[in-house]
């Protein structure tokens, strides 16, 4: 099967997602992890940006299979 590059409006958007993913875990991370133990908030930070990430990656990879 051929490679099909992304389109303009695929790769802004995969853009959009990890610049929101970024800014979710960076503020979670300055706004939790003082107030928790490290390895809690270690696993709640990265667990919000592994399924932010997760979620993101499931409906890019949703539209690509319609094409």
């Amino acid at each position: 099967m051929p490679e099909t590059k992304p389109s303009p409006g695929v790769e802004l958007a995969e853009f959009a997602a990890a610049i929101v993913i970024a800014a979710v875990v960076m503020t979670g991370a300055y706004l939790i992890a003082d107030h928790l133990p490290f390895p809690l908030a270690v696993v709640l930070v990265g667990g919000t940006a592994f399924g932010l990430t997760a979620l993101v990656s499931a409906g890019i990879s949703r539209k690509e299979a319609r094409r």
